[in-house]
């Protein structure tokens, strides 16, 4: 104790009362400014914690001056045998610690009240804009996918409004005989981009149309009764330019490895290996290369096609079986696609794309 308030206290001793009465005096207004302080609304507690972490220190702070001023009572306290402080001052001083004690523990657990119920808001805020996200992604992704499939319908449309119409109009195959060039368009369709949306759609309406415009559409040369498909082929390719043939030949596949022909199927293996043999110098072309080609695909393949048909069962043959030779090129090419994403480690390969659910070309 300093010499001077020690002569105070000589002169005056209450003084020692007065100051440990004073001690407990500001512990009492730090304890209420903090009580002040943490009873407040969940709306304002809220925006204590937006508006920065200086109130949190604030907080704490005064925290500290309050308990800093418990142990200096403390202290003050176990250093009352060595002045002279009366009794009546120590149990005034004490009764007061006791009440504010007490008012911190109620202020404390009210403050704690309101910190579980407001993380209770704050995680029902979470939920609820968690919500609201996955459902906003959702349609995001709704929306995306229709816009594609939109877009792959248009292009599909386009594609075989293209395809068809040139055809109509005389400006493909020309100069291709009737059967080649039913067996070149479907092929172009099926390998275009109504092929490709009907590949996506897990469903054919484009054959149906195509048969349909063929068989429509006047062409010199097309067959109008019953006939047999050999001769047919035969007589096409023998009033085709050997050049023609030649690029129709190559067309078809020949020349090309087998990994990268497209699959047989029964008909068009026919048609294809004839106009192959046709191309044959005239010394090493069989007699009759349709039926020496209808001979070689059943013996390659185990394949067999009836000899005769009608124009619309031709037709719809061909359309089939180009439509189905290249969705199996397609699904191989998806299947090569996913086993390389595999094998470099992407946990999300991408494989075939999600089946649009738009009607295909309505």
């Amino acid at each position: 104790m300093p010499d001077d308030l020690r002569s105070l206290v000589q002169d005056v001793p209450l003084v020692t009362d007065r100051v440990l009465l004073e001690l407990a005096n500001s512990m009492v207004v730090a304890e209420d400014l903090t009580k002040f302080r943490r009873e407040q609304t969940i709306s304002r507690t809220l925006l204590a914690r937006i508006i920065g972490r200086e109130r949190q220190r604030e907080l704490l702070t005064t925290q500290a001056l309050i308990d800093g001023q418990h142990s200096l009572v403390t202290w003050a306290t176990e250093l009352s045998g060595h002045v002279q402080i009366s009794d009546l001052a120590l149990s005034r001083v004490a009764d007061c610690v006791g009440e504010t004690r007490r008012q911190l523990e109620l202020v404390s657990g009210r403050a704690s009240a309101q910190l579980t119920a407001l993380a209770d808001v704050v995680a029902q805020v979470a939920e609820a804009c968690e919500e609201r996200f996955v459902c906003v992604e959702d349609r995001l992704s709704a929306l995306e996918r229709q816009q594609t499939t939109t877009a792959l319908r248009l292009e599909a449309e386009e594609g075989f409004e293209l395809s068809v119409g040139r055809w109509s109009a005389g400006q493909s195959y020309a100069r291709l005989p009737w059967p080649l060039q039913v067996i070149l368009l479907a092929m172009e369709v099926a390998a275009g981009p109504a092929g490709t949306y009907s590949f996506l759609a897990g469903r054919d309406k484009v054959s149906e149309r195509l048969v349909n415009t063929i068989l429509t559409t006047p062409r010199p040369g097309a067959p109008q009764g019953r006939f047999t498909i050999a001769e047919l082929i035969d007589e096409a390719c023998n009033t085709t330019p050997p050049d023609q043939l030649q690029l129709v030949a190559e067309i078809l596949g020949s020349g090309l490895e087998p990994s990268l022909t497209q699959p047989a199927s029964p008909l068009i293996a026919v048609a294809a290996t004839a106009v192959e043999l046709w191309t044959l110098p005239g010394a090493a072309r069989p007699p009759h290369p349709a039926e020496t080609a209808h001979a070689l695909v059943h013996r390659r393949h185990g394949q067999w096609t009836s000899r005769t048909s009608n124009p619309r069962h031709f037709v719809e043959r061909v359309v089939a079986e180009q439509a189905a030779a290249a969705r199996t090129l397609r699904e191989r090419l998806d299947t090569g696609v996913m086993m390389r994403q595999r094998r470099q480690g992407d946990p999300n390969p991408a494989g075939a794309q999600q089946a649009p659910t738009t009607p295909l070309l309505p």
